[in-house]
């Protein structure tokens, strides 16, 4: 398989759309394979790749909106490793758009000019997107969509074959409420975003304000997320700024255990004391949390796995639909506690792996040595 980084031309004016959510569109060539499009279930009911490969040759391609964390750089490795699995899957190609939306929708253009035959896409910039998949669609690519949140517009069939995704709005809900029981229903928070408008932070926003709306002495601080671009050193630059401006934060929630974990670092920095932390995995959270939870009583850590596996699901449905097979597994990933620091079960302890590094997500599929072998470049 050859691996291939592709940078398209910046030059394409930005265009916004939405649509409506039917199953698929009657005239869509995939209206006759089943992709269980709203079946919901755990990254446990997975279908084997292999079973799926086929034998026409594929290429492949992720369009990123930045890829400026590990958590990309980590969820690109599971691609490359999944795609191997199929020997006629020929080439994996990768584009950067380094925070443009119109670069983005450029190289998704590109790639559909270059005749690729799945396009896989990290919509960071949300219904922007949609008449670049539309037209990359029409144009004989299958371009999925994936991390989306349920809302996501666009039809099925017609814009994109199907959208996979976490529930990223019940997944906040859950984490709310775990925060809330934490906490005592009383507390100061401090919640942080990615790109600002993109779909992942919009649907964990509504997911929370549900829950604290609720409960009025769970003030959210800055009336709402801090987008910080899921980069984690400016994380830790306006972290610094809001812990001068707030003397008193009880728990921070990020849906990047990376970019937590940069927070946390501008706490320790400050000389302020660590409280709860409400993310996803990342090696260095549980590690710190071993390093300091006994100076630091009230320092806990809960997490949701960093789901940087998806991207797996993803190619999976794109490569059923590309040799004209069903794939019926989740196209909805439920996602439950990796950890839990407030908790006496062992399985949700802490997870510290001081052979990896510290952005290392331990929740990843790919094995301690393929995970040492991507940071170790």
């Amino acid at each position: 398989m050859k691996i291939v980084a592709a940078l398209s031309t910046f030059a394409v004016a930005l265009w916004a759309t939405a649509g409506s959510m039917s199953l698929y569109a009657k005239d869509s060539p995939y209206a006759k394979l089943d992709m269980a499009p709203e079946k919901a279930g755990p990254y446990t009911d997975a279908i084997d790749i292999r079973t799926l490969c086929g034998t026409k040759p594929v290429r492949v391609a992720l369009s990123d909106g930045f890829f400026a964390n590990s958590w990309r750089k980590t969820a690109l490795a599971e691609l490359k490793d999944e795609a191997s699995k199929c020997p006629n899957i020929t080439e994996v190609i990768h584009t950067d758009a380094q925070g443009s939306a119109q670069k983005q929708i450029a190289d998704i253009q590109g790639l559909a000019a270059q005749h690729v035959d799945i396009i896989l896409v990290f919509p960071d910039f949300g219904p922007a997107l949609i008449k670049a998949m539309r037209d990359a669609t029409a144009a004989g690519s299958i371009v999925v969509p994936y991390d989306t949140g349920l809302n996501f517009p666009g039809e099925r069939g017609k814009d994109y074959l199907v959208a996979v995704t976490e529930d990223q709005r019940t997944k906040a809900v859950n984490e709310a409420n775990w925060a809330t029981e934490a906490l005592g229903a009383k507390g100061n928070l401090l919640q942080f975003g990615g790109v600002a408008g993109n779909p992942v932070t919009l649907e964990m926003k509504k997911g929370w304000s549900s829950v604290f709306d609720k409960h009025p002495d769970m003030k959210v601080l800055e009336g709402g997320p801090v987008y910080v671009n899921w980069d984690p050193a400016e994380t830790q630059r306006v972290t610094a700024g809001l812990l001068a401006k707030y003397p008193e934060i009880d728990a921070t929630f990020h849906d990047s255990g990376e970019g937590t974990a940069a927070a946390l670092r501008a706490f320790v920095a400050a000389g302020r004391p660590l409280t709860l932390a409400v993310t996803e995995d990342v090696n260095s959270l549980g590690c710190l949390w071993q390093e300091m939870h006994a100076t630091n009583p009230n320092f806990n850590v809960i997490t949701v796995s960093s789901g940087t596996w998806m991207v797996r699901n993803a190619l999976r449905k794109a490569l059923a639909a590309a040799q004209g097979l069903n794939n019926t597994e989740p196209s909805i990933i439920t996602m439950i506690k990796y950890e839990d620091t407030t908790s006496k079960d062992p399985k949700l302890a802490a997870h510290c792996d001081k052979s990896l590094p510290p952005d290392a997500n331990i929740s990843s599929q790919l094995s301690t040595e393929q995970l040492k072998a991507l940071f170790s470049k």
